[in-house]
């Protein structure tokens, strides 16, 4: 027997070790171990878990199967159960893990995705842990996410992550491509050597022609060789059979590709050859149906020879799955307690149930145990196993993960089973199972009256992960309610779901169904409540306000309600926006937006497209911190949820917000992860490229022009769709990065194509028509006619509207077309524009445009000073592009830029302030790190970070060493003198 030291896989044992030891030492590591069916994944992965328990480390442990994956966090539940009844687990559930502990209990299923992060973190802090996860392509996608998030930061937890995958098996789920990029183990089938000495173990006088035998028969795929040798070893060995063991006699009668029947191999000890070849030359699929049908070859026997009740117990608990229980299993088997406890001992001893729990000893042994059991025969099993769960009153999604698999019967009971399951789902954060929950009650099918409420709960699941067929079955959803309220309730939910899709046209007809005639000619039926009439006037409008074909509709929105102001203010935010477009000033804009944040009118509009609509005008009006607060929000909100969706719309949006404030890196972290989401979900081209423009414009100010790029091929390597206003945006974002490839006339092709676009919406704002600024540059360099003329029609409109970044811009632009006298004074301007402001982005680009022309002018000291602020602003938030200008000036200046790091409070990064300031207003470092969702290891790193570069050595001097630095600035009079020199030596020039 081979149980306890995997023999032929020294290598693969030695990195099981190591990541042992990372995890002890406080860094852990992601390993996979990967293999066909049969091959030890299971045998390996519980030799590590041993001896994980013999150095001391926690282990917690899961294993994914079909039935599980139909239950929102079941393998997340399977790894925390033991904790659950163990001393110390409420000590544990402090903090954001709190809201897991409650899922776990089933008492609450908010807060789950950070919650279990949170928890998995504490559990590791408490003691280094090793986290196994076996077939992990069969866990629950929300189970896999949380993994996946943890693989992402596995280096910074005390806990190793350990995972097996069946090589050729087709994965499951979105999040897998993280859980696979560890260090994979890939285990192959034995060689002839180390079959040979497995096989000398059992019978030590065996040949060598006996070995061969025994290799060629199981093709070296270990599970088959055990059997083999089980065979021969559990029946009475004759003379005869004593005989073959020594000498190694071979047997050709049998199965193709098999061992030998039970039979031949009791009487003779012989082993069968005959398409021994078939199975080493089999793929992975053909391989792992073969060792299942071996396994139950040899489970029949073996069942068939242990006390009655065993084997009817043993399908009972393969069929109920890894959570089950033995009482659950003794009932659902026709056994009394008594007689199943007998049983599960004796199934135990035989090692077909596993040593810790009362599921079966491995993925094959389930696999051996349920093939037997024709189509309906399981389906009886499961839908039997269904009824036992919810007569216990046990989680409704265990219950209806057996639905699943039976035929459907048209019984109400089973419909609302579903139901229930798919809310708790839902609940959890878990939108695809709760989806195919709901799905399956419409085929039972549901009773009448509950066929429109099923179908409305599934367009929303699946407009949460974006599925196809969302918009039909949402419009036929809507439109089959007959009662005026509730339809337009109905339609405002599924509107508002596909709006941020987007969907747009989609969003706007289902939103119209609240109407009796779809283009709402008429007045509303009566009985609809007037507040819910505003939303969806104003989410039509919000929807419509940024597509060509449906622009005139927010438009006529805001005319109505001027002359007819609603009750609910809404209405405001289209006014806003559309004040936005015509760049009308930025005061008056922003003081018609304010109050609805003031009021909570817009925080609670929950699920609209309406508070990006205004972040949209918040950010082009000079206030992206008010934006990134409200996607923040957003983002709290939803991750809890598993509103994925939302979560990827509020990074985007984020992403966007933190730009102007130079936080390039967080700016490039939010779009990825925004961009990530929507081409692995059924995200439209004109929903693709709103993240893809500023994950462009990062990369670019990042000076990773070739990455740019190669993001621009693999993601949307074709034209963009028209009418859209994310198309123009892109064009832009595609004709400034051509820019910076030193490819101009690919850059004015786009920019102009952009400018087309762009004049059909009727965007002129220049935060948004950002085309005739950046086209400036490239006629320059081909000596292209019009560079001038759009340079003052920039700044006209950057005049118009008062917006400080776009104006800044638009200044610095002018100064390469202006006369030589006015290029200083324009630069200046260009700089006092952003002072104080969000906009430090662009207040960074002036000051080396400040810089360059003092030092042109002679003014070298004078010149050091803008282009040192810019150099630290454009490093701290990793704008290396502005970065490596601003150096190149200061070194043409005569200065050696200084390192921003020991340059006070100013020049911690986003991460580095928003700790330090915690830190000193008295937090513990694990507090910090539960609040923030990091491991203590980070939080560290972070403050001695943070003590480098405010100067100080301990935590008592945080708080004095954050105020304010008074000593950035330089004196009006010493500006004014420099800038008065350095205009008479540029005139004269």
């Amino acid at each position: 027997m081979f149980r306890t030291e995997p023999r032929g896989r020294d290598a693969e044992v030695a990195a099981l070790a190591d990541g042992l030891d990372a995890a002890a030492a406080g860094s852990g590591r992601l390993l996979v171990v990967a293999g066909g069916a049969g091959v030890g994944k299971s045998t390996l992965a519980g030799g590590a878990l041993a001896e994980a328990r013999r150095r001391g480390l926690t282990v917690l442990r899961a294993r994914g199967n079909p039935l599980e994956q139909d239950v929102a966090y079941g393998v997340a539940r399977q790894v925390f159960a033991p904790l659950q009844a163990a001393p110390g687990w409420d000590e544990l559930c402090r903090g954001p893990a709190a809201a897991a502990a409650r899922m776990l209990a089933g008492s609450d299923p908010g807060g789950t995705a950070h919650g279990l992060f949170c928890l998995t973190a504490a559990v590791a802090a408490r003691r280094p842990a090793v986290l196994f996860v076996g077939d992990v392509p069969w866990a629950d996608v929300p189970s896999q996410r949380w993994l996946a998030a943890l693989a992402r930061r596995v280096d910074e937890l005390p806990l190793t992550l350990l995972c097996t995958i069946r090589s050729g098996e087709r994965p499951h789920g979105p999040a897998l491509d993280e859980l696979l990029a560890g260090t994979v183990l890939q285990l192959g089938p034995f060689d002839a050597g180390t079959t040979a000495g497995l096989v000398r173990e059992r019978f030590p006088r065996a040949s060598d022609s006996f070995a061969a035998a025994c290799h060629e028969a199981s093709a070296g795929i270990p599970a088959l060789l055990r059997m083999l040798l089980d065979h021969t070893d559990g029946c009475p060995v004759t003379a005869a059979a004593g005989a073959v063991a020594t000498a190694g006699a071979v047997s050709t009668a049998g199965a193709a590709g098999a061992v030998c029947t039970a039979g031949a191999v009791c009487t003779a000890g012989a082993v069968c050859t005959a398409g021994a070849g078939q199975i080493a030359a089999a793929g992975a699929g053909e391989i792992a149906a073969a060792c299942a049908e071996e396994a139950a070859r040899w489970l029949g026997p073996r069942l068939r020879r242990m006390p009655p009740g065993c084997a009817p117990l043993a399908t009972a608990l393969a069929v109920l799955g890894p959570a089950a229980r033995l009482c659950d299993a003794a009932e659902l088997a026709g056994l009394p307690g008594d007689r199943a406890a007998a049983c599960a001992d004796a199934l135990r001893a035989a090692e077909v149930l596993a040593a810790g729990d009362w599921s079966p000893s491995g993925p094959l042994m389930a696999a051996a145990l349920l093939r037997g059991l024709g189509a309906a025969e399981r389906g009886g099993w499961h839908a039997r196993a269904a009824a036992l769960l919810a007569a216990r009153g046990d989680d409704p999604e265990r219950a209806a993960a057996h639905l699943l698999r039976t035929e459907p019967a048209g019984r109400a009971d089973a419909v609302a089973l579903l139901r229930g399951a798919a809310a708790r789902a839902a609940g959890r954060g878990a939108p695809e199972p709760a989806a195919g929950y709901l799905r399956r009650a419409l085929a039972e099918p549901p009773p009448a009256a509950d066929d429109v409420a099923i179908r409305l709960d599934l367009a929303l699941a699946l407009a949460a992960v974006r599925q196809e067929g969302t918009a039909a079955l949402a419009h036929e959803a809507v439109a089959r309610i007959t009662d005026p309220a509730a339809r337009a309730e109905a339609a405002l939910q599924c509107g508002r779901a596909l709006a941020i899709t987007p969907y747009p046209l989609a969003a706007i007809a289902v939103c119209r169904l609240a109407w009796d005639d779809p283009v709402r000619s008429g007045p509303p039926p009566a009985g609809i409540p007037a507040a819910t009439l505003d939303r969806l006037e104003a989410e039509i409008a919000g929807v419509a306000g940024i597509d060509s074909r449906t622009i005139a509709l927010a438009r006529e929105l805001v005319d109505r309600c001027r002359a007819h102001p609603p009750a609910l203010p809404l209405w405001r935010v289209i006014e806003a926006i559309n004040a936005t477009f015509d760049a009308r000033p930025a005061p008056g804009t922003l003081a018609g937006l304010r109050p609805l944040l003031d009021t909570g009118v817009l925080a609670a509009e929950t699920g609209s497209v309406l508070p990006t609509v205004a972040g949209l005008a918040f950010i082009a009006n000079g206030e992206p911190a008010t934006t990134r607060a409200m996607c923040e929000a957003l983002i709290r909100d939803a991750e809890p949820h598993g509103w994925l969706s939302a979560v990827a719309h509020g990074r985007f949006l984020r992403s966007l917000a933190v730009l102007p404030a130079g936080l390039v890196d967080e700016a490039l972290a939010d779009a990825r992860a925004a961009l990530e989401f929507k081409l692995d979900s059924n995200t439209p081209p004109e929903g693709l490229l709103y993240a893809l423009c500023p994950l462009l414009d990062g990369l670019v100010e990042a000076d990773r022009v070739a990455e740019a790029d190669q993001v621009l091929r693999a993601s949307f390597p074709g034209e963009p769709p028209p009418y859209a206003l994310s198309s123009p945006l892109f064009l832009q974002s595609r004709g400034r990065l051509r820019w910076a490839q030193e490819r101009p006339g690919d850059a004015i092709a786009d920019l102009r194509a952009a400018a087309d676009r762009l004049t059909e919406l009727g965007v002129r704002h220049p935060a948004f028509a950002t085309w005739r600024a950046d086209l400036v540059a490239p006629l320059l360099a081909t000596g292209g006619p019009g560079a001038a003329d759009l340079a003052r029609e920039q700044l006209a409109l950057a005049e118009a509207a008062q917006a400080p970044g776009p104006l800044s811009t638009a200044l610095r632009v002018m100064a390469l077309v202006a006369p030589r006298a006015e290029r200083l004074s324009l630069v200046e301007r260009a700089v006092q524009v952003c002072a104080g402001t969000e906009e430090r982005l662009a207040e960074a680009y002036a000051k080396v445009a400040l810089g360059s022309a003092l030092r042109r002018a002679g003014l070298r000291e004078a010149a050091r000073e803008p282009l040192r602020t810019a150099w630290e602003v454009a490093v701290a938030g990793g704008a290396h592009r502005l970065a490596g200008r601003a150096r190149a000036e200061l070194h043409a200046a005569g200065a050696r830029p200084r390192r921003s790091a020991t340059h006070g409070p100013a020049s911690l990064t986003e991460a580095e302030q928003q700790v330090a300031t915690m830190a000193a207003g008295g937090l513990t470092n694990r507090q910090i790190a539960q609040r923030l969702v990091l491991s203590r290891r980070t939080v560290e790193t972070h403050l001695a970070h943070a003590y480098c570069k405010l100067g100080i050595a301990s935590r008592r001097e945080l708080a004095a060493a954050l105020e304010p630095d008074q000593l950035n600035g330089v004196s009006n009079a010493s500006s004014a003198r420099n800038s008065g020199m350095a205009r008479a030596a540029w005139g004269t020039a």
